[in-house]
């Protein structure tokens, strides 16, 4: 045994390596057999639809299809779809990814199937097995449907098609390469969102690459506004449904600095986020609901003039929203201040001033001592010169003629509720949501056209759009995951 034991002890050395060494060939020779969908995409992917459940997004879609193929090119999608229905019967997953390169899109499609389903295929197509594109030892066929020529290509048990040859050969690299999008630790960690539900249809956008092309549906200044906002947000994760013309999207959004201030609004709750609307009147252009203003941690605070009058005010519910009357574009603020406060004794030091203020001022349209440059946010405008009190409200304006129209708008017309939009508002926004902002597109409603490109005012998604609504809630403190919903209606 003596003499024996140093051959033991060098075979149990060499049966360990091999064994390593097997598993290390078998696991790559593994992973070249069969890849996943999500490795199969060029890492470029400005947004992936993910779709479990293909015919329940293309049923749900036939309303929206016009919308969806300015939005994310899908009008490749026909052609996509006469091809898998010559495959055999069975469940395909399917991953559709848009490309973006000198605002135009390309689109990859790519599916499971085994190599008998591949064959058939090719049959079911009358495509000759020796027609073909030879591109890096794989073999890339054409097939010209009704709707576009398509070349596909069987890899590693992933059908991909695609109107793009280059984007074809790309995915096609894109099999062997040694990074793919799971490499990207965001991207991955939005990916595994989106994989907890596997019975939904998913969409993830890249924020950075996809706004741009957004963008060009808008004019100079929204599209500017629009990076402004978004330019913090990386990937994003929503979960798809459809109903009728409406298209409804939830989930989360990566923020890159959750420690900036403007995140800190959807930490903490303040208000039961119901009372604003009874103060918007029902023809507003857009309106914005915010639950927690947390006004010390505001960026518009740093510039604000006399910052301490409202901190005193302690609103805890703020609304912005704007009018059009006679032409006129007005911008208003809403606060809800804590009840025991007399805002004119704050605004003007104490109750003998707020006393003379309101002699002078009988009418209730109060102006304001002091600049409000900038209020709060974006939306209002740089310089609020007078307010009225409305029940426990407080509404600013930068005139006496805009607190008139509001007064009078919302007298004979009515609070949001009587907006014939408004009701799928209400449906499409969680009630635990803390910010809300909504675009109400009236037939006689020009904010929103006047905010478009010549190719959004040409475009169905332009012309059409009757409401956009996006609305937060929650952010779970120390983490980067801001919760959100997306709501359009054509």
């Amino acid at each position: 045994m003596k003499e024996n034991r140093p051959w033991l002890i060098w075979l149990t050395i060499i049966a360990v390596i091999l064994a390593g060494v097997g598993i290390f060939f078998y696991y790559t020779l593994f992973r070249q057999s069969k890849s996943e969908l999500i490795e199969a995409i060029p890492t470029d992917a400005a947004y992936i639809f993910t779709l479990n459940d293909n015919d329940g997004f293309v049923s749900g879609t036939k309303e929206l299809t016009p919308y969806l193929n300015e939005l994310f090119a899908m009008d490749a999608l026909p052609a996509y779809e006469t091809m898998r229905n010559k495959l055999p019967a069975g469940e395909y997953d399917l991953t559709v990814s848009g490309h973006i390169q000198n605002n135009t899109v390309s689109l990859l499609f790519n599916t499971h199937a085994d190599k008998a389903a591949f064959r058939r295929l090719l049959r079911a197509l009358s495509i000759d097995p020796n027609n073909y594109t030879a591109f890096e030892n794989n073999r890339i066929y054409t097939y010209g449907t009704n709707y576009k020529s398509v070349k596909f290509v069987y890899t590693n048990h992933i059908i991909s098609f695609s109107t793009d040859l280059e984007l074809l050969k790309r995915a096609i690299v894109q099999h062997s390469h040694p990074k793919n999008l799971l490499s990207e630790k965001q991207f991955k960690e939005m990916y595994q969102l989106s994989e907890k539900n596997q019975k939904q249809n998913w969409l993830l956008i890249n924020t950075k690459d996809y706004i741009p092309y957004l963008s060009t549906f808008l004019n100079g200044e929204a599209a500017k506004a629009l990076a402004e906002c978004l330019n913090p947000i990386g990937w994003t994760a929503l979960q798809l449904r459809f109903s009728g013309n409406g298209m409804y999207l939830s989930g989360y959004t990566h923020v890159s600095q959750p420690d900036d201030s403007r995140y800190g609004l959807f930490v903490q709750r303040s208000g039961n986020g119901s009372e604003i609307t009874s103060f918007i009147p029902a023809k507003s252009d857009w309106y914005t609901q915010l639950e927690t203003p947390r006004i010390r941690e505001s960026n518009k605070m740093k510039t604000l003039q006399h910052p301490e009058h409202f901190t005193e005010l302690n609103p805890s519910e703020a609304g912005y929203f704007s009018l059009c009357t006679d032409s006129c574009n007005h911008r208003f603020a809403i606060l809800l201040p804590d009840s025991s406060k007399n805002a004119l004794e704050v605004f003007y030091g104490n109750a003998v001033a707020a006393d003379s203020v309101r002699k002078v001022h009988p009418d209730g349209f109060f102006p304001i001592p002091f600049p409000l440059s900038p209020l709060l946010t974006t939306f209002v405008p740089d310089s609020a010169t007078w307010f009225i009190e409305k029940d426990n409200a407080l509404v600013f304006s930068d005139s006496k003629e805009a607190l008139k129209s509001y007064q009078n708008s919302l007298k004979t017309i009515g609070d949001l509720t009587q907006n014939r939009l408004y009701p799928f508002v209400n449906e499409a926004i969680a009630s635990s949501s803390l910010l809300d902002f909504v675009i109400l597109n009236e037939a006689d409603n020009t904010f929103w056209y006047n905010r478009l490109s010549e190719k959004g005012k040409a475009s169905h998604f332009g012309k059409e759009l009757r409401i956009f609504s996006l609305s937060c809630e929650t952010m779970e403190k120390g983490k980067n995951l801001l919760p959100v919903n997306l709501f359009l209606h054509f």
